[in-house]
């Protein structure tokens, strides 16, 4: 795991050399740098997990060709790899997936990565044609960010250096307008108009003599589109042995769910020191938020783990806290639980873990979250597009259900407008008042091949579910959990989001026909698993949300008041959400709180 940088252009060594050390949190183990030629830099912070010796730190170059490479996450398929490479006469000097990566990118070319299991952003330097390739793992679990000029690229995996790079940079609206609709931004935009994220699941190719930058491929991993033919467990426990191959101990994020209950158990199982982490709120309003951790401390005694509770921010350390989270995600990220996540992850770094398992990713795909069902019962009903149907959902209120479920009924399910319905949180007419009438459009929603296999399977869940995978897990929860994890030198790794066990899932609900939600594919291969204690009510992390904002009456006005005069949002409607948690109005605290995040990402930015 490292954090990758590179510069093309005037200063490029100089600008590496300064900014290198700002990636210390992504990798701390080792600090490198290497000129090309007379403008291209490539440096790279190690976070040494694999073969964690200096004969494999980075930029990595290979003696033989002059092939460079600066990569940032792990590949778990590399032995494999490194194998095939082997029988056709390459050889290597270090045991690392780096290694095997560069030399894998030169034998077949870039357009490999779909053989890769894992998750990466890297940035590979063929010499032999003069181009630099940057791609991203197909769920986004690694960043990579870039801004090209008509004498200057610049990529990292932190948004801010290129900031100290790019001068006279402005916000784009339609980033903008993302994030106040859904609480997190889409790629490829950012904030910035000038900076850029590569898609999960793209490769770049930018020709360094012409500074022309082309699209080499959007992919699926293989293992997806043709998986394995095994039992849905047996995949997962591949995984999850594949993600701590070569480590002694490891921490486990232990919510009292389903998904890191099981990830528990076969930890356990395999005999390596497995500490389990889970919050707790002594401060709170109401019992339900310590709900989980009183099922986690059941779990870890009846599986036999060590377990922690981790106490949670108190209120007088609450803006502090926005600050330290907002200067982690490096933009807006409106989800309250990722004030959550930095006080666990900073008691896990501070009892020296380096890596930690994660329930992430299963929901999606095994059908997990309440909206399949109610989307599943709707199956049968027909669909049409309408322009007036599509004016009246992206105008409808999304908390209004009954609307929800008539217009799900009708709808089409490839429409955004259709997901948007799940996931936004405030219509566009709200928006287009808040905003003075600017422009809504909608952020783009790439489609692949996995998604159309779906979609031809006419399933109204398969549609949403895809999406949720492609869109909320890749760029909200992954990114936060990246961010987050490398902001304590923390490697996270989420077993449910291997592309083996993807590629299985989807399979046996494809075959299912989608009708075993609720991960029931899963939990029948478990079927012990309530009696120890699992809390089946868990609705994912949760933070007393409504009990912070009551509590932080100051923090509200400074906040509305900050963007009234840096955005000019509209004071009326500003002044409607002053109120709201003490109404317990949670529809509009929740976005309420969305803006006070956006006002102190743009005060510190």
């Amino acid at each position: 795991m490292c954090g990758i940088i590179g510069a093309i252009g005037k200063d490029s060594y100089s600008f590496v050399q300064a900014n290198l050390p700002f990636l210390q949190r992504r990798g701390p183990d080792s600090q490198g740098i290497i000129s090309i030629n007379e403008s291209l830099t490539l440096g790279a912070c190690r976070l040494a997990m694999t073969d964690p010796h200096p004969r494999s730190n980075q930029p990595m170059l290979d003696p033989l060709n002059g092939n460079i490479i600066v990569f940032n996450g792990e590949i778990y398929n590399y032995s494999e790899i490194k194998k095939n490479l082997n029988s056709h006469g390459i050889k290597f000097n270090t045991n690392s997936d780096t290694e095997v990566l560069l030399k894998a990118l030169d034998y077949h070319g870039a357009s490999y990565v779909d053989s890769l299991e894992g998750m990466f952003a890297f940035a590979f330097y063929l010499k032999k044609e003069n181009k630099l390739f940057l791609s991203r793992d197909y769920l986004g679990k690694k960043p990579l960010y870039y801004s090209l000029g008509t004498n200057y690229f610049i990529f990292s995996s932190q948004i801010n250096l290129i900031k100290n790079y790019v001068e006279n940079l402005s916000i784009d609206q339609n980033a903008l307008m993302t994030y106040l609709k859904f609480g997190y931004l889409i790629d490829p935009n950012t904030m910035y108009k000038e900076i850029k994220s590569i898609n999960p699941g793209e490769t770049l190719a930018l020709d360094l003599k012409l500074l022309s930058l082309d699209r080499i491929n959007n992919f699926v991993p293989k293992s997806i589109i043709n998986p394995p033919d095994e039992e849905i467990d047996k995949a997962l426990i591949t995984s999850i042995h594949e993600r701590i191959k070569g480590h002694s101990k490891v921490a486990i994020s232990l919510s009292g769910g389903i998904d890191s209950t099981i990830l528990a158990i076969e930890a356990a199982r395999s005999g390596i020191q497995a500490d389990a982490y889970t919050m707790h709120w002594s401060e709170s309003d109401k019992p339900r938020y310590n709900l989980d951790s009183i099922a986690a401390q059941k779990i870890a005694k009846n599986i036999g783990l060590n377990h922690i509770i981790v106490e949670m921010p108190k209120i007088k350390e609450l803006e502090s806290n926005i600050t330290e989270y907002v200067s982690a995600m490096g933009e807006p990220n409106s989800n309250s639980s990722g004030l959550s996540m930095m006080a666990l992850y900073s008691q896990m770094a501070d009892d020296g873990f380096r890596l930690v398992l994660t329930g992430d990713g299963a929901d999606e795909v095994l059908g997990g979250y309440e909206r399949y069902k109610t989307i599943s019962r709707l199956n049968n009903l027909p669909s049409f597009k309408s322009k007036i149907l599509k004016k009246i959902l992206s105008s409808s209120n999304p908390h209004n259900k009954q609307l929800i479920n008539y217009f799900s009924s009708v709808a089409t399910t490839d429409s955004s407008e259709f997901w948007n319905l799940w996931h936004q949180l405030v219509s566009n007419k709200f928006l287009e008042t808040l905003t003075h009438g600017l422009e809504i459009t909608d952020s783009p929603f790439k489609r692949d091949c996995l998604i159309t296999e779906l979609s031809s399977t006419k399933n109204k869940v398969a549609n949403v579910m895809i999406r949720d995978l492609k869109i909320w897990l890749t760029m909200e929860s992954n990114r936060k959990l990246d961010r987050i994890s490398m902001w304590n030198s923390i490697e996270a790794r989420s077993p449910y989001q291997s592309e083996k066990f993807i590629g299985v899932g989807y399979k046996s609900m494809i075959n299912t026909k989608f009708k075993y939600l609720d991960k029931k594919l899963l939990t029948k291969k478990y079927p012990d698993i309530y009696e120890l204690g699992v809390n089946s009510m868990k609705m994912g992390f949760m933070s007393p949300l409504g009990h912070w904002l009551r509590k932080s009456p100051d923090l509200i006005h400074d906040s509305l008041k900050y963007l009234d005069l840096e955005f000019g949002f509209d004071k009326k409607e500003l002044s409607k959400l002053y109120a709201s948690p003490q109404k317990k109005q949670y529809t509009n605290f929740r976005f309420l709180w969305s803006l006070i995040i956006l006002a102190k990402w743009h005060e510190i930015e």
